[in-house]
């Protein structure tokens, strides 16, 4: 009968979200994976498999931890304070000195095209979700009166897509917090 295996998932899953935050899914090896999760190869085979499967884990651990933010465009209050809402939030976090810069999604989506293409379906389809979330938040801002009538939801979508994935990778480089802060309060009175 085999050993029964002990230990919290949940925050070994967690530790191996932020090794890979930190380090990229490259340069994250099994045995970096093995230490920081405080298990055994065989444990981690065993309990999430190998480090493609662990990574998807991973993604899908992260994505749940980007929800709390993303319900901000749904606050409820109005359309351009959502925006600002969750802009600002983003900001503070990719500025934090508590967490890795960037994300997992922004830094492993430089690697398509050399990753497994399950890995690389899981990053796309996070990217086209967030906007067509936020192509939902400016279509209801437009039917509130909150926003122009002529402004291009799927432009404008696109736009602050690029402006998310643009922070979180320009946070790794550019520490002035406020020019985030601006390019956000200028592209959202510019609706």
């Amino acid at each position: 009968m085999g050993r029964s295996i002990s230990f919290n998932k949940e925050q070994a899953l967690d530790k191996a979200m932020y090794l890979f935050w930190e380090k990229g899914y490259d340069a994250t090896y099994v045995s970096d994976l093995i230490e920081t999760m405080g298990i055994s190869r065989s444990t981690l085979y065993d309990s999430f498999g190998d480090k493609d499967e662990l990574f998807k884990l991973v993604l899908d651990h992260y994505k749940n931890y980007g929800y709390r933010k993303r319900n901000l465009l749904f606050s409820g209050i109005n359309t351009k304070a959502s925006l600002k809402s969750y802009f600002y939030q983003l900001i503070e976090e990719c500025y934090s000195d508590d967490l890795p810069k960037s994300c997992i999604i922004t830094n492993s989506s430089l690697l398509i095209g050399q990753i497994d293409p399950s890995i690389e379906e899981i990053l796309l389809n996070d990217f086209n979700e967030l906007e067509k979330i936020i192509k939902q938040v400016i279509e209801e801002g437009k039917k509130k009166g909150e926003i122009s009538q002529q402004v291009n939801s799927e432009l404008v979508a696109y736009s602050f897509l690029s402006l998310n994935h643009s922070i979180k990778l320009m946070s790794k480089y550019k520490k002035e917090k406020n020019l985030a802060q601006g390019l956000v309060d200028k592209a959202i009175a510019d609706l």
